[in-house]
């Protein structure tokens, strides 16, 4: 039994699956990619394609990654996404019972499969933790996704996925640090949809700690490399979120009218295009904040 066929046939059924449902041709999907004849063979599991073209014709028929890897798998959710989902509710729960389990339960994944996410995901346990008993988070804590995230030579899903989830507790000299080389590494596979979604969600959520931190000083460049991304009439809630920040900068430096204003008019615009209440809520509170 060849695992590698039975993989590239899960692989080739899946993109089939997602390509007729899309309405879109093979000849459509395999356009300046590879040819017709050979998509057709890799759908039917006759033959095998490399990864980089995979990601080049799923990004070429508007696919997610992580889309195409739930259907591989029967769309049974990433065990990453599960954790996180757990992580948040632990945290919205002020729950330690919730983090010790989930922290227990990485510890044993971790002995069985030696994945370094594990490791990750334990750290993100204690970060998290360190806010509901407010505490000072401990470096040990951090330093090690910090090094990780700095090593890692081009930044790919998880990479944005664990910074994310980390940024709010690192000190303000790391997050410049770690933005900037997400930036310069994230900006390598700006075409796959992952990278240009999770390098414009690094830069707002930078943007919105150094504003929380009244780091004023430091905001401009991360709006300014925010500016050149958020060009796609697809990333209306990105946009709306930076004019926010930039609203929220402008109060901060003294320009109270102009600034509760902007911050007032992205609310107005989150209210009218329907997005979730929760992300309405969350700009009044961040507003309240920082006009106290």
């Amino acid at each position: 039994m060849n695992l590698g066929n039975i993989i590239m046939n899960n692989f080739g059924n899946s993109l089939r699956n997602i390509r007729e449902a899309k309405g879109i041709t093979i000849k459509q999907a395999a356009k300046n990619i590879v040819t017709p004849a050979f998509l057709s063979k890799f759908e039917r599991g006759e033959s095998e394609i490399s990864f980089s073209k995979l990601l080049k014709i799923l990004d070429h028929m508007n696919v997610d990654i992580n889309e195409f890897i739930l259907e591989t798998n029967d769309f049974e959710e990433h065990p990453q996404r599960k954790f996180l989902k757990k992580l948040v509710d632990a945290a919205n729960n002020k729950s330690i019972t919730i983090f010790d389990n989930l922290e227990k339960n990485e510890a044993l994944l971790y002995t069985k499969d030696d994945n370094l996410r594990h490791k990750h995901n334990i750290l993100l346990c204690h970060l998290y933790k360190s806010e509901i008993t407010n505490t000072p988070p401990e470096k040990n804590d951090w330093m090690p996704i910090k090094n990780y995230l700095m090593g890692v030579e081009d930044w790919a899903y998880y990479e944005f996925l664990l910074y994310a989830n980390s940024l709010y507790f690192l000190p303000t000299e790391i997050i410049e640090l770690v933005s900037k080389s997400a930036y310069q590494k994230g900006m390598r596979y700006l075409s796959l949809n992952d990278n240009k979604n999770g390098l414009t969600d690094t830069l707002l959520n930078t943007i919105e700690t150094l504003i929380n931190r009244n780091e004023t000083s430091l905001v401009i460049p991360y709006i300014q490399l925010c500016e050149t991304l958020l060009k796609s009439p697809d990333l209306m809630f990105e946009r709306v979120r930076l004019m926010f920040y930039k609203g929220a900068l402008k109060y901060l430096t003294g320009n109270y009218e102009f600034g509760l204003n902007q911050m007032d008019e992205a609310i107005k615009i989150i209210q009218t295009t329907g997005f979730s209440g929760s992300d309405i809520k969350n700009f009044e509170d961040f507003k309240n904040i920082i006009s106290k």
